[in-house]
């Protein structure tokens, strides 16, 4: 039985793991991988079960129930890995950890560096949490509103934050998210099976060529006679060239931007190399999908062909083993979850952009400009891990066809569907990269042009890290939201409170709703200027 729920590159992994060496070597034996890889799903169950707190009994049982039998699944998946019952190698531990410590300072996260824009409406969302607790309402033009986004990442610092004050939760956050990214660069890193420091750079470094179109378009109008364009982004690139938004975010600024979508994106695709190397059954796959739709229901969409994927590989009988069937039981166990996230969703603006006229020019230039490196990936087929290989064909198979479909305002469905399958393409090609000499050759330099041409994205994004830090701000979401653009209401941070069902959640006894305020909430930020309103 136990073979059947295998994943498909279980025969793959016949030679000794890099990790298996003595304990002088890798560090103490009491302190194995699993407990790293224990820890950091943890900070995506324990969400769930945090936010059962503001459901009603029934459905608030039933996701309690999910997060045991998650926890319970996953705890028995070391069971099945060699690479978990290792011993955790402390030397790759600590620098990945720093490396996941000093990233998340230099994204903002608890102000000790420039936080971008995106980070004034989740503080705001932090600091509902924190003052109101879970059943948020809001009071807008006479309708009130109920909090409904996925608030995984928010659970853990805003119980603390209760306890302990905002910036305590601020802190927690710091320290939640550094953990979660220096555990896939720890993960990631041991997967590679290549040296350590290049592969980590060359994979966090990963991102498209849009250096490119945006120098071209500079070009372009300069030699019309015009001025130097500003651009919002620089991934925002094809707003020049048409109305279609489209992005496949660069992995800095995936971190830097939204670490909500990063981070589930990111951990599920560990899962599934592991899966594929035999390291992982199917009931773990399954329990961590259901219990990450809490952090991010888009990223978990873009998870979802590769779980497909797996089960149809366990056809006939082992995709309906009793631990199989199990696991879908608890994973439906977060239905109350994915039920409060879809409230009042057809409020978020949606279209086929297929059917847009000048979609073929926008999406061929698209595809060339983001993600080159799938060229290179499949030059170098025969450096790829054969365990591998399937996942990544359907990876760039899913990047070729996710950018026919938009959701929100701009674009969310592609930026953060893609996650999973970016990841994957990512660390691929960071390995090629690094398994390939640096002997002159055509296929070394077009690996290194592809590199410094697209440095320019994550370089930009560093840069604005030592933009002058501001202070975290105590205003609500709704205050901080109505000082930028408010030109669409934020549905993806709330719905309608009628439109919430009274069995799943109770907005009677919630706290009196957050109301516009006139006040400052960046009083010393150096650039934004919707704090004059």
């Amino acid at each position: 039985m136990k073979s059947e729920m295998m994943g498909a590159g279980a025969m793959d992994v016949a030679e000794p793991l890099p990790q298996e060496r003595s304990a002088s070597q890798t560090g103490v034996r009491i302190l194995s991988n699993f407990h790293l890889f224990f820890l950091a799903s943890l900070a995506f169950i324990l969400p769930n079960a945090i936010f059962a707190t503001a459901l009603r009994p029934l459905p608030a049982a039933l996701v309690l129930v999910g997060c045991a039998g998650a926890a319970v699944i996953l705890f028995r998946a070391r069971q099945a890995s060699r690479l978990l019952s290792a011993p955790v190698e402390l030397g790759r531990l600590t620098l990945c950890l720093g490396f996941g410590v000093a990233l998340c300072l230099l994204g903002g996260e608890g102000h000790f560096f420039y936080a971008t824009r995106d980070w004034l409406i989740r503080d705001a969302v932090l600091h509902d949490l924190v003052t109101n607790g879970l059943t948020v309402l809001y009071r807008y033009e006479g309708q009130d509103y109920l909090l409904r986004a996925p608030l995984g990442m928010y659970m853990i610092p805003a119980m603390i934050g209760r306890f302990h004050g905002l910036y305590a939760g601020h802190l927690a956050l710091l320290a939640q998210n550094s953990l979660i990214l220096g555990t896939i660069a720890y993960f990631t890193s041991l997967l590679a099976n290549v040296r350590t420091a290049p592969m980590l750079l060359l994979f966090m470094g990963f991102s498209g060529l849009d250096i490119v179109p945006i120098l071209v378009a500079e070009a372009i109008e300069m030699s019309k006679g015009g001025d130097f364009m500003p651009f919002a982004h620089i991934e925002w690139w094809g707003e020049y060239y048409s109305s279609i938004r489209l992005q496949y975010s660069s992995h800095v600024t995936q971190l830097f931007w939204v670490p909500n979508h990063m981070a589930p994106g990111w951990w599920f695709a560990l899962l599934a190399l592991l899966y594929a190397r035999g390291e992982m059954q199917m009931p773990a796959m399954l329990v961590s999908c259901a219990a990450m739709l809490m952090w991010s229901p888009l990223a978990m969409m873009g998870a979802a062909p590769f779980v497909a994927f797996f089960a149809l590989q366990l056809l006939p009988r082992g995709l309906f083993a009793r631990e199989t069937i199990l696991a879908a039981a608890v994973g439906l166990c977060f239905l109350p979850i994915a039920l409060y996230l879809t409230m009042d969703a057809g409020a978020v603006p949606h279209e086929w952009l297929v059917l847009r006229d000048s979609f073929a020019f926008r999406y061929v230039l698209f595809i060339l400009i983001e993600i080159p490196q799938a060229a290179v990936v499949l030059y170098a087929w025969n450096k790829v891990e054969p365990s591998d290989r399937k996942i990544l064909i359907l990876a760039l198979a899913l990047l070729l066809v996710i950018p026919v479909y938009s959701v929100g305002v701009s674009n969310d469905f592609v930026m953060r569907v893609s996650i999973p399958a970016m990841f994957l393409l990512a660390f691929n090609f960071a390995r090629i990269a690094v398994l390939t000499p640096r002997d002159n050759g055509t296929f070394a330099t077009i690996i290194s042009v592809i590199v410094i041409i697209s440095a320019a994205t994550p370089l930009l994004e560093i840069k604005q890290a030592f933009k002058e830090r501001y202070a975290i701000s105590d205003c609500n979401m709704l205050t901080s939201w109505h000082k930028g653009d408010i030109s669409a209401l934020p549905t993806n941070y709330w719905a309608r409170v009628e439109k919430t069902p009274g069995w799943l959640m109770s907005t009677g006894s919630a706290p009196a709703p957050f109301t516009l305020e006139e006040r400052m909430c960046w009083p010393d930020h150096p650039y934004f200027d919707g704090d004059r309103k």
